[in-house]
């Protein structure tokens, strides 16, 4: 039996409708695709007659390194599963939905490493190195609370969608087959953002003060779910070099459209330390847009010394 920590019960339990609405407005828009639909067989080669080289499929650094950490976050599953699940009773609305979105967060990991071995873009040892320490260390962010997890998965699940467009974007133009796994995994991460982002908008309605503290914390020491990967900070600084994923694009297309939904400046009913907590995260997003603006600076005179 699932024991509930005290201090959550009651945005559980009046969270329920709003989770099963989300729940079922998701299913009403399905989005079916099959993972062996996605690959051309017949264009892979045996790894025992051909060992992988790098020249095998020509990529950047940084962007090997964003297809490598992104499939193995997504081959990190059980355990997001098993802590999100674990944020209520197995009965809760949000259990059934977390199901769905473990089925099909489950594609992921299966058509990006079919693709990954037919195009041979990614060292198929190191890949297999990466998963076991992943896998074996189950490294995911931990919540106190149903309002900072689903704060969280807010942020996380859009920062997921825009690094694989991102990735996707980076891809040798000839890829199709690349280009469309990435974009029907994005696509997948878009509606589980929707999901997510609109319950903690009813949560914000529900108990703003508890919502807004959640969302300071979570946005003050974000970061992405893969930090349990082998080498994790070396790969997030080249995938931020590459403009896949960091700072800046955590700040334009994760914080500010986020915080614009939830409305957030005009947030009412809030108790003091709430009302601090909006004005120290209207502080630290400015303290963001500051380190983007003097990233971009940098890099605007060195392209002009170069």
């Amino acid at each position: 039996m699932t024991v509930i920590p005290a201090g959550r019960v009651d945005l559980l339990v009046e969270l329920a409708d709003d989770a099963e609405r989300l729940y079922n407005r998701h299913l009403e828009a399905p989005r079916l695709w099959f993972p062996h639909e996605q690959i051309d067989w017949g264009s892979g080669e045996d790894f025992k007659d051909k060992p992988w080289e790098a020249t095998d499929y020509e990529l950047s650094d940084g962007v090997r390194s964003a297809i490598y950490t992104n499939l193995l976050t997504e081959d990190n599953l059980p355990y997001y599963t098993e802590t999100i699940m674990g944020m209520a009773p197995r009965d809760h609305p949000l259990n059934a939905w977390t199901r769905q979105w473990t089925m099909e967060e489950n594609r992921h990991s299966m058509v990006m490493r079919d693709w990954v071995h037919i195009s041979r873009c990614i060292n198929p040892v190191t890949l297999e190195e990466g998963r076991v320490v992943q896998m074996s260390s189950g490294v995911v962010p931990r919540f106190d609370n149903i309002g900072d997890m689903i704060a969280y998965v807010s942020m996380q699940e859009r920062a997921t969608q825009i690094a694989h467009r991102n990735t996707a974007t980076k891809l040798p133009k000839d890829d199709k087959q690349g280009r469309n796994v990435l974009a029907l995994i994005a696509g997948d991460e878009t509606k589980h953002y929707m999901f997510y982002r609109d319950l903690t908008k009813a949560a914000f309605e529900l108990d703003p003060s508890t919502l807004m503290e959640a969302v300071n914390r979570q946005v003050e020491h974000f970061a992405m779910p893969g930090v349990g990967i082998p080498n994790f900070t070396k790969h997030a600084v080249r995938i931020a070099r590459e403009g896949i994923y960091g700072v800046q694009q955590f700040l334009k297309d994760v914080v500010e459209p986020v915080m614009e939904f939830w409305d957030i400046e005009h947030i009412e009913g809030l108790n003091a330390e709430a009302e601090k907590a909006r004005v120290a995260l209207f502080e630290m997003i400015e303290k963001l847009k500051v380190a983007v603006e003097r990233t971009a600076q940098k890099a605007a005179a060195s392209a002009a010394r170069a």
